[in-house]
């Protein structure tokens, strides 16, 4: 991406610099309105940043050209003054941002706000899902929506509606995922607008949260206040207005995304904080975390729970011949290995070193066995880097009826390492809880 930047102060010259650099942007910097123009005639820029007062002339000047201009009047504008009466006097020109230089963090949080929702490509696209019985009303709608780049899934039915929505796979950030919802709330049907609303916000999951648009002939405020308590989040009255109806899609079309990026890095920061990073498996604050609720709701709800516990034969060994990168290989496979082995509810962790557990959910002590002893010819099939490994397993069951805590069953799994690897190494050992 690139940018032009026609600034008079060095030091906002800078700032714009630091700034759109941060984000992707290859910056080309003028104070002079003359170079500007040769800058434009020469170049293809994705966004124009000016100052209202310029070494040579207005920064208005160098807008109203820009926008007389047909191959330069579709380039956003972002049009920086310390005129707080500023946005009266280029009304006309249709600016797309004026920003007020009063407080730099407030100049970079609004520039950076205006570059994700306006130039980001999530923001120039979303997928409709549309309920309306009425032909004429919806092809109105269809085709403002359609022209403005949104995909438009139409139902005349509010149960069928529901009925695909909800066989979606994807939603939140995903860019396959419904991003607005809007409805007539008086279809004809099994379900009207208002009860589909109510089944959405049910959802537990992201789908719960869409933005949902209400159509309503009724514009009285006890109706208003009854559809924003059923969880609608803006409404429109007929007959409709289609500019107003884009500004309001865009505008909660845009809010979802941004909500759905917040919780993107909430999630990736999550995984960071809970995840090993060599391995991929859980790492050990996350599995001591985990493990009272996973075998305290074992024990509430009478289920088996088993816990591996594994040891890499000879690991020092390998680092002393091979170097750490050569038992960062081993110990990468190892995690990939693991976390391709066992089921979505179970949990895989990195305990430290070369050492590692697995809690089997809804697991008796035979199928334990037989799952570690897989494992443990997996392992000794697996050949990192070409190098022969195998492990030493321990194996212990929580079975129904038993109150054992994660401290106890982990001493027992403990204690099979320890035996394999007194009985030789590259094998299986089962120890019942309890045990001394």
């Amino acid at each position: 991406m690139k940018s032009l930047i026609l600034e008079n102060s060095r030091l906002y010259r800078q700032l714009l610099d630091n700034i759109l650099g941060q984000q992707g942007f290859e910056n080309d910097i003028t104070d002079e309105i003359s170079i500007a123009k040769e800058f434009l005639t020469e170049n293809s820029y994705d966004i124009i940043c000016l100052n209202e007062n310029m070494k040579d002339g207005s920064g208005i000047e160098l807008a109203q050209y820009c926008k007389q201009n047909e191959t330069l009047s579709n380039i956003p504008i972002l049009f920086l003054s310390s005129d707080d009466d500023i946005r009266d006097k280029i009304n006309h020109l249709q600016i797309d941002e004026v920003i007020l230089k009063h407080n730099l963090q407030q100049i970079s949080d609004q520039i950076i706000h205006f570059l994700e929702t306006r130039l980001d490509p999530v923001f120039k696209e979303g997928r409709i899902l549309f309920i309306e019985d009425s032909q004429s009303m919806a092809q109105m709608i269809i085709t403002a929506l359609s022209q403005e780049g949104y995909r438009v899934e139409h139902f005349i039915s509010a149960a069928k509606a529901w009925e695909e929505f909800t066989e979606e796979v994807s939603y939140g950030s995903d860019l396959e995922a419904y991003d607005l919802i809007i409805t007539d709330i008086n279809v004809e049907g099994k379900l009207n607008g208002l009860e589909l609303t109510r089944l959405i916000r049910k959802l537990e999951d992201a789908r719960g949260f869409i933005p949902i648009i209400a159509i309503t002939s009724q514009t009285d405020s006890d109706l208003r206040l009854s559809l924003f308590k059923e969880g609608i989040s803006d409404f429109i009255p007929k007959p409709i207005l289609i500019d107003e109806l884009l500004v309001r899609v865009k505008n909660l079309i845009s809010n979802k995304r941004l909500l759905d990026k917040v919780h993107d890095i909430r999630r990736e920061l999550y995984s960071m904080a809970t995840t090993d990073k060599l391995t991929g498996c859980r790492n050990r604050h996350s599995l001591m975390d985990f493990s009272a609720k996973f075998i305290s709701q074992a024990i509430r709800h009478k289920f088996n729970v088993s816990l591996m516990v594994m040891d890499l034969d000879f690991f020092k060994k390998i680092n002393d011949s091979h170097g750490h990168a050569g038992g960062d290989i081993v110990l990468s496979e190892m995690g990939a290995l693991l976390n391709s082995s066992f089921r979505e509810g179970d949990m895989v962790a990195r305990f430290g070193g070369e050492e590692f557990i697995v809690l089997l959910n809804h697991c008796d002590a035979h199928f334990a066995m037989t799952k570690a002893e897989k494992l443990r010819k997996d392992v000794e099939n697996l050949k990192p880097n070409n190098l022969p490994i195998s492990v030493s397993i321990g194996v212990t069951t929580l079975d129904i009826g038993q109150q054992f805590d994660f401290e106890a069953l982990f001493s027992a799994a403990d204690q099979g390492v320890y035996l394999a690897k007194e009985n030789g190494r590259n094998q299986v050992q089962f120890v019942q809880p309890g045990t001394d």
